[in-house]
Formats: C-alpha cells, sequence, structure tokens
C-alpha cells in the first residue's frame, strides 16, 4: 500500500507522526495523478450532507484538521492495483468525508 497526497512533502514527516503510518507515502503537488485518474476538484464537492456529517463527526471526536495541507478543493479516491499495474478496483469520492467501501477495497486487495 502507498498513500499519495497533494500536500508539499515536507508535510510528510507531520502525516506520519499524526497518523503512524510507516508505508509509502509520495506527494504530488502539481495534482497530475490526480487528473489522470479522473479525482474531482471544486467547491461544488465540498458542502454536500455527508461533507457536513463528516465534520461534525471529525470535530466532536477530536480529529478535526485544523491545518490545511495542500490543495483542499482536490478530492482523493482509492486506487488498488495488480501486479502488472491492472487497475482491480478505483473509487472516486464524490465529496469531503466521502470514502470508498473498506470490504471493496479489501476483496479487490486480495483477489
Amino acid at each position: 500500500m502507498a498513500l499519495i497526497s497533494n500536500g508539499p512533502p515536507h508535510f510528510i514527516g507531520p502525516f506520519r507522526e499524526d497518523t503512524g503510518y510507516e508505508g509509502p507515502l509520495y506527494t504530488d503537488p502539481s495534482r497530475k495523478s490526480y487528473r489522470l485518474l479522473g479525482f474531482k476538484r471544486g467547491m461544488m464537492y465540498m458542502g454536500g450532507l455527508k461533507s457536513m456529517k463528516e465534520t461534525l463527526r471529525a470535530v466532536t471526536t477530536g480529529h478535526a484538521v485544523l491545518k490545511i495541507e495542500g490543495d483542499t478543493l482536490q478530492q482523493g479516491g482509492v486506487v488498488v492495483m495488480g501486479p502488472d499495474n491492472d487497475v482491480l478496483f478505483l473509487y472516486r469520492n464524490e465529496e469531503t468525508g466521502d470514502h470508498a467501501p473498506m470490504e471493496d477495497v479489501l476483496e479487490a486487495y486480495t483477489s
């Protein structure tokens, strides 16, 4: 597993400290990989019901994001690649707070 962020490289260290993630982590401030994968970007993807619900959950559980790291208008997603670089699973977040169904990610990863 590898993560790709759109933040600048100097955010890698603090991200690792905050999350404990020790795997491969890359940054793409140009967002070229995001465009290639067709990930959404813009204000219209930031204010839906999921977004408001996720923001409230984050604030009430002490996980609110208080610092801006990268392009906040850029939505992410999940890509599971096979050994021959085949795309086994692709999920594009619809809005802030949207996440791929974990059972689908794990199924693609283990198949």
